[in-house]
């Protein structure tokens, strides 16, 4: 393990401590325990991308459980209100079904890039991907969603509202015989569309997707972080040493 004098070694004297500190960060970045940090944090990031889009239509359907801000919309004496409220909804969709679709074909693709050697952790990738994505029924439907908007139509969505002296709430659905009308999708999809109802309500169907991907990029991300424990126990050492020096020479 590096001592504080093998770190002051590097920055000699404060006159030139200064371009002295930028090779040292150079070294830092260039440094095993730098690159598996960078690696944890891409899949944090095409996670996010995809979290992000979710969250945002979550935030709509939030929105629309205050009868102050919903019942406008759904006055029957301004349809536009309702049709926009819609096609909100129908954007905010397809923004989450292309953010799903990017994050599986980066994460298979930076797989392949960085780990394509490493069986063991590779093998509990696709392990993990067949548990984790395959039990969650509505999983090959999603993905086959994104298929459907890109290649045939935008899947239509309708609100429903549900009313009594105690309660009022608001979701959206999908209607499942005009989704039906697509030849393209696979079977398990097809066979998840025809055991459901007429109207899908596709907004738990979004959360609970959304839950299973957070946590597995999480898994992903800590799996990297313990295969490269100690080159990142080491950075961390160093970066450490490195930002006294920066304070001490910059006076912070």
């Amino acid at each position: 393990m590096s001592t504080d004098d093998d770190f002051a070694a590097k920055v000699p004297d404060d006159q030139h401590a200064r371009p002295q500190l930028l090779v040292w960060q150079d070294e830092l970045n260039s440094s095993p325990g730098h690159r598996a940090i960078e690696l944890m944090d891409y899949i944090r990031r095409t996670g996010y991308v995809f979290q992000a889009n979710v969250a945002q239509y979550d935030a709509l359907v939030a929105r629309m459980q205050d009868p102050s801000f919903a019942l406008p919309i759904l006055d029957v004496n301004d349809p536009q209100a309702h049709d926009d409220l819609l096609s909100e909804a129908e954007r905010l969709l397809h923004n989450i079904l292309m953010a799903l679709s990017t994050r599986i074909d980066q994460q298979r693709a930076f797989m392949r890039r960085h780990f394509n050697e490493d069986t063991i952790l590779m093998d509990e990738y696709v392990a993990k991907v067949k548990v984790d994505f395959d039990v969650y029924a509505p999983s090959v439907f999603l993905r086959d969603l994104r298929n459907y908007l890109t290649h045939y139509s935008l899947p239509v969505a309708q609100s429903r509202q549900t009313f009594s002296n105690q309660s009022f709430s608001v979701t959206f659905t999908l209607v499942r015989q005009h989704l039906q009308e697509w030849p393209g999708w696979k079977e398990d999809a097809r066979t998840w569309l025809a055991a459901q109802g007429e109207q899908i309500e596709i907004v738990p169907v979004v959360d609970g997707y959304a839950r299973i991907a957070g946590a597995f990029d999480k898994w992903l991300s800590e799996g990297i972080g313990r295969k490269y424990a100690a080159e990142i126990r080491a950075y961390n050492e160093e970066a450490e040493a490195f930002n006294r020096e920066w304070a001490r020479v910059f006076g912070m």
